[in-house]
């Protein structure tokens, strides 16, 4: 039926070819040519034709042979529309598109949501084909059979090796890798697009088309494997692809936890056994304890503008996270119970296994102490289900097979302590690895063992440590009402104070170790009515959940909308006051998150202030995280400008630092669009970094869709760690001479900043046009129906685009394929330098480099011509204003796009790119055809009465629409 798109992406993003690139038009337009011309990504093109095939199949078996025949026309038209659009002949062009439109105009509210369905199914099978060919690609790159990828750059192997020929001592590479880490923090931020069901049916659909390329064709295990995928693709097109509430944080927690458990959990022990090999061949060894990377969790932690987290949820979020970790540690003692079954063991062992086998004589110790630590992590999943809601955590759900296993294990008296301290457990399985090998048992002990002491180090039971996150004015009421109910002042008190009194204040309440209130009246403040506000009062029921939660429960409180050392001293005395000892194990950072502008611009005079404070670099150990927004300051100052503020912004706040002798570690708060600081280039990226910012310890955001395309398959979840790793690494150790900045160059940067800045926010801010215009011309306003996130999309339901979260106003410009966030302002900056210098810069600094042709391969994903029919359709001639607008920002994108490649001397975006350009060629004109669709549905919904009751028709209508928007988001893999 359908065809779609090219491999590879992995390896398609940003690569340059050796050999000179072919034209667009010799590319392959369709897979059927791919296959036939292409033999790199023939494999490829049979698995995307025949799950084609499959889907037109389940469409005809269940009735809806008429619309296969409407969607092959739509496909093909849009097919002719694109040739004619890369052939110059804009007349046949325009013609093609009206032909496309008119037979869209056509379809009844059903037909227009099954052909969406249709369009938006395929494009989501493609993507499972090619996260099995990025499979299929790994396998290959490893050489001879090697651990990781010596022949890539950004792996691991890779750096070492390059490092070692560059003069670099052996024992250099080793300290600096076991010294640094790497964390990766997956948020519930609401850019993933599809339920979790059929999130799973993708997966499987891609571990069946790995699985039949290992046995002949027409074999008995084809034939079963063939059989499963056509009943999968039949389940897909059978299930409601719609949210239809929407999630609660617990739900999406449950999202993650479900990556930790089908990916994570292997992909973490594998990818350092691997590690630990390529070291190997280099002297070195990667210790029991070592865990170069790490994961943390904002799902259920973060509250800042969503109402729906509070101190409950995060309670019962925690207790399904211990739960999951519990079941999880679960399975590996239960078969390294099977595995340990030698009899001798050291005094330390032995003294271990008699703590649990009380009287009864002990034969085989290693089991024992197995059996032991089972029966204390049931008690810990029996301590969970008391703290868990039936209505939010199903007892079904939690009944993973995870939590089923231990059947051989002894069963546990009823009176077993739960385990909360993971490093008990880690404990245990060292003195069992040091006893085996002291028994002469090497080979035993490097086997599961191995893989379960580092999942303990790694993972915890907590599984990823969750961050608390919550916006400085909170902080301020709850600090405020504290000081009220304690008689320190009248209510409003506290805000009345300047800063100088604030930090002064905040600093002797916290010197002198005492709380304002005695543990009682902390609780009674929390429990009763004193604090109107429910958010208000919630921060001190976090804070007080924070001080008795379990150890290694949390890991940072970020601080977000921070503009003052007041803020961290604010949350310092809350977690004070709430029970937390300045030793505490839970929040032990408090970060500080810049996010706009003058935010980031002020953030080093709000360190200093900070570090000056009283008391606080001891109570810091003068170690600081500090987060940097990438999303809020490009939506605040427009890309260019938020990416030199950011660049300023950390330099300059590490040189405060470095004054006051603090170890600075940078958290980048980063979405997974270019408009919100992504790069799909990632080892790229973290080397663009300036230097010395990074220095072994990275700590990155990663959310929604990118969660499962980095981490959703164990393979492909390997291969990031190792570029995260490796690119640490390269950073640390790497000359970075080449990262130098001239004096000149800062100079045409601060113009370029000030210069993008001021035509973005003439824009945004100041045009009277642009609000209307924005909310005609995209779906912005029927987004919040998708229900993809629990959090609203504004912080202020009353305010307009300047409440509006970083991701709706990037998801909105994506789906019209006009992605105005990403490059707005830059060839105004660009167009006042200096060409020459310009390109100085980008032939002679990484960073600047790296940025533009990241906005580059952006420009070539853009489609000014459809964005032109959202205008046209949706705008209008009756609003020439808004209109006359539409036109303006086309041509500035066209201006933007001159301007880019005159810096980078391509002749178009990404040109070289073959494989971008080959994918774009393939995939685009099915996304084209559902941005037609998705035009005529807001349309004909806004053309509707709103006072009406919704029948059928309309009904339908609001589904192809929210299709749509799913299919757009597919196809373009990226949303917010």
């Amino acid at each position: 039926m359908l065809g779609l798109r090219s491999a590879l992406r992995s390896t398609a993003r940003g690569a340059a070819l050796v050999s000179p690139p072919r034209s667009l038009s010799t590319l392959p337009s369709s897979f059927e040519e791919m296959e036939r011309l292409d033999p790199g990504g023939a494999a490829y093109a049979r698995s995307v034709k025949k799950l084609g095939k499959l889907l037109g199949a389940q469409m005809v078996q269940h009735g809806d042979a008429a619309q296969v025949a409407v969607v092959e026309r739509l496909r093909h038209q849009a097919r002719r529309w694109r040739d004619a659009l890369h052939a110059g002949a804009e007349n046949e062009a325009a013609d093609r598109f009206a032909t496309m439109a008119a037979e869209v105009a056509t379809l009844k509210p059903a037909a227009l949501r099954d052909v969406a369905r249709a369009f938006a199914h395929f494009l989501a099978l493609s993507n499972a084909a090619e996260q099995d060919q990025r499979v299929r690609h790994l396998a290959t790159q490893r050489l001879g059979g090697s651990a990781l990828f010596p022949e890539k750059r950004d792996s691991c192997a890779g750096v070492v090796a390059g490092l070692l020929d560059e003069g670099v001592a052996p024992a250099a590479v080793v300290d600096a890798l076991l010294a640094q880490k790497t964390e990766i923090v997956l948020t519930a931020h609401p850019t993933e697009v599809h339920r979790r069901t059929l999130l799973a049916k993708h997966r499987r659909v891609a571990e069946l088309l790995c699985q039949l390329d290992a046995f002949p064709a027409g074999s008995y295990e084809v034939e079963q494997l063939e059989t499963e995928l056509r009943g999968v693709v039949s389940a897909l097109w059978g299930s409601d692809e719609l949210r239809r509430e929407k999630p609660s944080p617990q739900k999406e927690a449950r999202g993650g936890l479900a990556v930790v458990e089908t990916s994570l959990w292997e992909a973490v022990p594998a990818f350092l056994r691997k590690l630990d090999a390529t070291l190997a061949q280099h002297g070195g060894a990667l210790p029991l304890d070592a865990s170069p990377v790490a994961l943390a969790s904002w799902m259920g932690g973060d509250r800042d503008g969503n109402p729906n987290v509070d101190a409950a949820v995060t309670r019962s979020v925690v207790a399904a996270q211990r739960r999951k970790g519990a079941s999880l540690l679960i399975v590996e003692l239960d078969a390294l119970r099977l595995d340990l079954s030698v009899t001798g063991a050291s005094d330390a062992v032995l003294a271990l296994a008699k703590t649990f086998a009380g009287d009864e004589p002990v034969r085989e110790p290693y089991k024992a102490v197995c059996d032991g630590f089972i029966g204390r992590l049931r008690a810990t999943i029996r301590w969970a289900d008391g703290a868990l809601d039936e209505a939010e955590w199903p007892t079904a759900s939690r009944n993973s097979l995870a939590s089923r296993v231990g059947r051989t294990a002894k069963v546990d008296p009823p009176a077993t302590e739960p385990l909360f301290d993971a490093t008990e457990l880690a404990a245990a399985l060292r003195a069992m690895h040091a006893s085996l090998e002291a028994q002469g048992y090497g080979e035993l002990a490097s086997g599961r063992l191995v893989d379960a002491i580092r999942r303990v180090n790694a993972f915890g039971l907590q599984l990823c440590p969750l961050d608390v996150r919550q916006e400085s004015t909170r902080h301020a009421n709850a600090v405020d009402a504290l000081r009220a109910f304690a008689g320190v002042g009248a209510r409003g008190s506290y805000a009345a104070l300047d800063d100088d009194a604030k930090i002064a204040w905040l600093s002797d309440e916290l010197e002198t170790g005492r709380p304002l209130l005695r543990r009682g009246d902390f609780e009674k403040l929390v429990d009763g009515d004193f604090v109107e506000d429910a958010v208000d009062r919630d921060v001190l029921k976090t804070c007080a959940y924070v001080a008795e939660a379990p150890p290694d429960t949390f890991g940072a409180y970020v601080i977000s909308q921070a503009t003052s050392a007041a803020d961290v001293l604010a949350v310092e005395l809350l977690l004070h006051e709430a029970g937390a000892a300045s030793d505490r194990s839970n929040c032990t950072r408090v970060v500080p998150l810049f996010e706009t502008l003058d935010d980031l611009n002020n953030g080093p005079a709000s360190l200093r202030r900070l570090f000056s404070s009283p008391g606080y670099l001891d109570r810091c150990g003068r170690k600081q995280e500090i987060m940097v927004g990438y999303s809020d300051s490009a939506k605040d100052a427009g890309r260019l400008a938020a990416w030199w503020a950011q660049y300023e912004g950390q330099e300059k706040m590490l040189a405060v630092c470095d004054e006051f002798g603090v170890e600075a570690t940078f958290f980048h708060g980063k979405g997974g669009t270019v408009g919100r600081g992504g790069n799909p280039e990632t080892y790229r990226a973290i080397l663009a970094h300036p230097p010395n910012t990074i220095d072994g310890r990275f700590r990155v955001t990663e959310q929604g869709e990118m969660i499962a395309f980095n981490f959703g398959e164990p393979r492909v979840a390997e291969r990031t760690l190792d570029i995260f790793s490796a690119a640490v690494l390269r950073d640390k150790l790497g000359d970075a001479s080449d990262r130098a900045v001239k004096p000149e160059w800062r100079a045409t940067m601060a113009k370029l900043s000030e210069t993008s800045c001021a035509a973005y926010r003439a824009l945004v801010r100041e045009d009277a046009d642009f609000v209307p215009y924005f909310r005609k011309a995209t779906p912005e306003l029927e987004l919040a129906a998708l229900n993809v996130g629990s959090r609203p999309a504004k912080r202020n339901p009353k305010g307009g685009v300047e409440s509006l979260r970083a991701i709706p106003w990037i998801f909105a410009w994506t789906q019209t394929r006009l992605g105005l966030p990403a490059w707005l302002g830059i060839g105004d900056g660009f167009a006042a330098a200096d060409g020459a210098e310009l390109r100085a810069m980008y032939e002679e600094w990484p960073w600047f480099k790296t940025n533009v042709d990241l906005i580059e391969t952006l420009l070539a994903k853009l489609e000014p011509e459809i964005a032109k029919h959202y205008d046209a359709v949706l705008v209008g001639g009756g609003e020439p204003r808004l209109a006359a607008l539409g036109e303006r920002l086309r041509g500035a994108l066209a201006n933007t796009t001159d301007e880019v490649l005159a810096v980078s001397g391509r002749g178009a975006p990404a040109e070289g790119n073959e494989l971008l350009m080959r994918a774009l060629k393939l995939r685009n004109p099915y996304v084209d055809v559902l941005n037609v669709l998705q035009v005529e549905c807001l349309r004909r919904i806004r053309a509707a009465d709103d006072g009406e009751a919704k029948d059928d028709d309309a009904l339908d209508l609001d589904d192809a629409l929210l299709i749509c928007i799913n299919g757009i988001a597919a196809g373009m893999q990226k949303s917010g």
